[in-house]
């Protein structure tokens, strides 16, 4: 199998921009600022924690593209694993903002494609050597895009629905999209200051309307259909658009809330209740949102002590 051919920023922001995100509003304010100064609408002019990071995500993202091309010029299937094994363990991780197409903007650029993670868990369930999914993540979330489709297949395969143990360790933060991942793995461990949450939806507007008349550029929008191309950064939103942006964020938090509920066994109104606010272990804890705070290695070993469970009822049922 081919890797994906490079998809770039401008697919990205397709995603990314005027579409609904289950992302941590830091992030966005970082991904928006990359992704306008690379699009060419702006320039980065002062430099604070936002423009650090997206300047650093920007970098990140050539040389991976850079690398990416590369390797697809030799590119020469060798039939390995797409995970790390260890043992009878397959480790796969979530890191990084979190799209439908990633592409060459993998983990190294700081993105990470719902596609290509399907494929592995695909994979690990698959394969016999896997008796259990160990799924690190250090993600703030991202696009909406292709998240339900590959959380519901990952639900269907762990074990509460008898597939294999998916168990979450949250290596600093699983939020928002990210969280929607672990909330269906059947454990969610992590350390004291691991972030969980953020259950909502954000929608990011840029309007340019104000920069173009500071610059003396006019521009027309001629639309046959009223409603056609509302919503784009030539013009200030209207009612209308407005309107319909807010029920869409509104519709993605009750399904993405839903989604929680079902995965952790606790009520709806408690999953809304949080208001889309993100909490730090023994909080995550207390919420349900995580099942314990323990070390990265007391996790592991609850990983390994069901592997032992399941090659000793196997061995039995020879």
């Amino acid at each position: 199998m081919r890797p994906p051919r490079p998809q770039g920023f401008p697919n990205i922001a397709g995603q990314l921009l005027n579409r609904p995100l289950a992302i941590h509003p830091h992030k966005a304010e970082v991904l928006v600022c990359a992704l306008q100064q690379r699009l060419g609408i702006v320039e980065m002019k002062t430099i604070d924690g936002v423009t650090l990071e997206a300047k650093e995500m920007l970098d990140r993202a050539d040389f991976a593209r850079k690398d990416a091309l590369a390797r697809d010029a030799t590119y020469s299937p060798d039939g390995s694993k797409p995970y790390r094994m260890d043992g009878n363990i397959a480790v796969i991780t979530i890191e990084g903002t979190l799209v439908q197409k990633a592409g060459w903007l993998d983990a190294m650029s700081g993105f990470c494609g719902y596609n290509m993670l399907q494929r592995q868990f695909e994979a690990a369930f698959e394969d016999s050597d896997v008796l259990g999914i160990w799924v690190e993540i250090d993600s703030p979330g991202g696009s909406v895009a292709g998240l339900m489709q590959f959380v519901e297949f990952l639900a269907m395969h762990t074990q509460s629905m008898g597939g294999k143990p998916a168990y979450a360790w949250v290596n600093e933060m699983a939020c928002s999209a990210a969280y929607a991942i672990a909330s269906v793995c059947d454990k969610i461990f992590g350390p004291r200051d691991a972030t969980v949450g953020s259950i909502g939806c954000v929608m990011v507007h840029t309007s340019l309307a104000g920069a173009l008349e500071e610059n003396g550029i006019n521009v027309t929008v001629i639309r046959s259909g009223e409603r056609k191309y509302r919503g784009n950064q030539y013009e200030d939103l209207d009612d209308a658009t407005m309107e319909k942006f807010q029920g869409a964020v509104d519709a993605t938090r009750i399904t993405f809330a839903n989604l929680v509920a079902m995965g952790r066994d606790i009520p709806v109104d408690d999953v809304l209740a949080t208001e889309a606010d993100w909490f730090e272990g023994e909080e995550g804890v207390r919420l349900g949102l995580m099942d314990e705070v323990l070390t990265e290695r007391q996790a592991w070993t609850r990983l390994e002590d069901e592997v032992d469970r399941i090659k000793q009822e196997r061995r039995r049922a020879a």
